[in-house]
């Protein structure tokens, strides 16, 4: 399937987020040595029969790695308490029985997406990685509605024409986070959550008679939870929660395919009870007192659990069933990454669900696979001496997920490639074969031994094998962007200077390096026009490497050899949310919608520019800014002139300051800004004694009071996040409204608050 010249598209990825045990190990037992040569090293996934296996897997691999400060395994996060439990006085008998109590819980082209997958290119969606596969987002639209969350209320705003009426918000628990996908009368929203437990702290003295212990309550541990919350949108004056379901861990990501929503949570342990040494005297009695904790653990205490709520009735559990977790051959921590299923049209369910005990960090989906890749280091402990070895040592996991619209995903594949990944647009699947840019090394030492690679993979029973490889992109640089589509791929890396690279992918035995081109500054966002041009959006810079504003840049790749910058547009001091976030990128036919911010305040809205031609061509710019009555003050301006020569000026000119002389009966303030008020007695003492003559030449007298204010260039609750397209309307979000422009001559026809 080509992924060009698609202009209403779905598409899925998903990013996982973890970490994995560096002292990795085969089957066999032996240390892995992954050297630069050495990246077709695989590892193969391996389900559990029962929860007997499960657990009896968990506590041999963890006592293998607990220690007097609890489970501190290499690779892997800090799982343990700061150091309050003490056990030196005490004996191996009192050390088997005083168990400390806690009250811990157990608790192509990118697209546009439409919401419903109709195909209706009457309005623009998400856009999105994948054709075929949509991705959640803060604002969503079928083409006759809008609905937007922020600030953790949902909006529903229906659409008639340029006009959008608010029917209802709805507000959602507490979280961050928020995004959400919409389906016919359903919605399903997403966001993280949390809270502690308190734990009970057991603290032991000993006295010439007797052993003494103390028992107090500190703060716990934060417990994430993840939320999804499903909403009936069949009355849109009545927006109603007809459903909840949290979930121990961390929610990440969920995409849509046709009907199936599959959501990647990621969840760590139970916090246990561990004792800590007070001195190193008594560490092995710590360790052992730990390793009889872990003897004591049930199988809730490692994998997570849910609760469901759906109206009246409310049901919990264990969030996958034992014999669908997975683990490596090599240990990669305790970790569990679950991909959950759901079909939207049914609404929130207990899920088909499937598991590994590992942490992921980022996650890919075409439309039959979907690869959660998970980053890890060599070594745990390292001396600042060897950092620049252990930043060259990153390696990553692949697993491979078989996925349809009407099953449960299916592990199928797993692998090991030297590096870490970007993001999501680090990997990309065609004609069955995986590939992935990877960087080793680190930029940002002296040694500059930095380098990005392609390396492509092929699925051989059960095993992701390394077929192709194409080494020496950006050498003593760092990966800013990529894009691989079809035959053709994308890098662009950056440390003064931008190369910009093409890469042949036709054979995916010999993957090469065909086209580069070095101009100032980096994209950090690379989209495809048409199999001709690219759009890159990043930052301009100079020779030297030092970053200037805003730039948008047109590449002509038609020729993979030559390919050429034919057009850039520029605005300093400034930046776009679609460097970080692709989503906030639009394209309608060949006009991009893009949200620009400019730090010296020229600029807070967004640009419309015209790709055609080799060329960009600025349309013009939509700003949620209102026109000011006038500064809220009564107090009197003090212009650049009348300060001329002091150091007034210099903050006037070179900072923007706002300088206002106020006698003792004015309120003062300045709009919405913060102001200083200092009194014209101690004006020099502030800025230097050439300041109060200047004042009293201009009029001021004994009781008044000078005031500098900080005046905010916009309303930064205006700035534009999103946009989308409705019949030829374009619609701009900002946290505080969503306003409605004719494409053509960009005239406001509506403004819904939504804030």
């Amino acid at each position: 399937m080509k992924k060009y010249f698609i202009s209403i598209l779905l598409s899925l990825g998903m990013v996982l987020g973890a970490c994995s045990d560096s002292n990795q190990v085969e089957s066999s037992g032996a240390p892995i040595d992954l050297g630069p040569d050495n990246i077709e090293l695989v590892t193969s996934l391996v389900p559990f029969s029962d929860c007997d296996e499960l657990l009896s897997h968990l506590k041999e691999e963890a006592k293998e790695r607990v220690g007097p400060y609890g489970l501190n395994y290499q690779g892997g996060p800090f799982w343990g308490m700061p150091e309050m439990f003490r056990v030196e006085e005490m004996t191996e008998m009192d050390a088997a029985s005083a168990e400390p109590e806690s009250t811990s819980g157990s608790g192509p082209v990118s697209g546009s997406s439409d919401a419903g997958g109709s195909g209706d290119d009457s309005y623009t969606g998400t856009n999105v990685q994948e054709v075929g596969v949509d991705e959640p987002d803060i604002i969503k639209t079928d083409g006759s509605r809008i609905l937007i969350v922020n600030n953790g209320v949902l909006s529903h705003i229906e659409i008639e024409g340029s006009q959008g009426t608010k029917t209802d918000q709805i507000e959602i628990s507490d979280g961050w986070g928020h995004e959400l996908f919409i389906s016919g009368n359903r919605a399903l929203l997403f966001t993280n959550g949390g809270g502690y437990d308190d734990v009970v702290i057991m603290e032991t003295s000993s006295s010439e008679s007797e052993d003494m212990a103390e028992m107090s309550v500190m703060p716990g541990f934060y417990i994430p939870m993840a939320h999804v919350i499903e909403i009936d949108l069949s009355d849109p004056y009545n927006l109603q929660i007809i459903g909840e379901m949290k979930i121990e861990g961390q929610y990440l990501s969920a995409r849509l395919v046709g009907g199936t929503v599959r959501m990647a949570i990621n969840s760590a342990p139970n916090q246990l009870e561990w004792v800590y040494p007070s001195s190193p005297g008594s560490e092995d009695r710590a360790t052992r007192f730990n390793k009889e904790l872990i003897d004591e653990t049930t199988i809730e205490d490692w994998t997570p659990r849910f609760t469901l709520t759906k109206g009246e009735t409310t049901s919990s559990g264990s969030l996958l069933a034992c014999e669908d977790l997975h683990r490596p051959e090599s240990f990669s921590g305790f970790d569990v990454v679950s991909v959950l299923s759901f079909n939207i049209a049914d609404g929130l369910t207990e899920g088909s669900g499937v598991g590994v005990l590992a942490s992921g960090q980022t996650v890919y989906s075409s439309l039959d696979r979907f690869y959660v890749a998970t980053s890890k280091w060599m070594e745990a402990e390292i001396s600042e001496e060897d950092f620049d070895e252990w930043s060259e040592s990153y390696s990553t996991d692949v697993h491979a997920f078989s996925i349809s619209t009407d099953a449960p995903a299916q592990y199928s594949a797993s692998g090991i490639v030297q590096g870490t990944l970007l993001n999501q647009f680090s990997m990309d699947e065609h004609d069955g074969y995986l590939r992935i840019i990877t960087t080793t090394g680190s930029p940002w030492n002296d040694r500059n031994l930095s380098e990005s690679q392609l390396v492509v993979f092929e699925e051989q029973e059960s095993v992701l094998k390394k077929i192709g490889q194409a080494g020496g992109l950006g050498k003593g640089e760092s990966l800013y962007s990529a894009r691989l589509l079809d035959d053709i791929g994308f890098a662009v890396t950056f440390r003064q200077i931008d190369p910009f690279y093409v890469l042949d992918l036709s054979d995916p035995t010999d993957p090469e390096i065909v086209g580069e081109l070095k101009i100032p500054g980096f994209s950090t966002y690379l989209h495809p026009i048409d199999e001709n041009y690219v759009v890159g959006i990043g930052q301009n810079a100079t020779d030297e490497g030092r970053v200037l504003g805003l730039k948008v840049s047109l590449f002509d790749v038609s020729d993979k050899t030559d390919p050429r910058e034919t057009a850039t547009w520029t605005m300093n001091d400034a930046n776009s949310p679609a460097e970080w976030d692709h989503r906030a990128f639009q394209i309608y036919g060949q006009t991009i919608i893009l949200p620009v911010q400019s730090w010296s305040g020229k600029v807070n809205g967004a640009v419309l520019l015209e790709i055609g031609e080799g060329k960009i061509s600025y349309v013009g710019e939509v700003t949620h800014e209102t026109e000011s009555s006038g500064p809220v003050s009564d107090c009197r301006e003090l212009t650049s002139t009348e300060l001329e020569g002091t150091e007034l000026q210099f903050w006037i000119g070179e900072y923007g300051q706002y300088f206002q002389l106020c006698s003792a009966t004015d309120i003062g303030g300045y709009e919405n800004s913060w102001c200083e008020s200092i009194l014209l007695s101690e004006i020099d003492d502030w800025y230097g004694d050439e300041i109060s003559p200047i004042l009293e030449e201009i009029g001021a007298q004994d009781g008044d009071r000078i005031e500098e204010c900080w005046v905010d260039p916009f309303d930064w609750n205006l700035q534009i996040q999103r946009s989308l397209i409705i019949n030829d309307v374009l619609w701009t979000m900002s946290w505080g409204q969503l306003q409605s422009n004719l494409l053509d001559g960009l005239e406001t026809k509506s403004v819904v608050p939504i804030g």
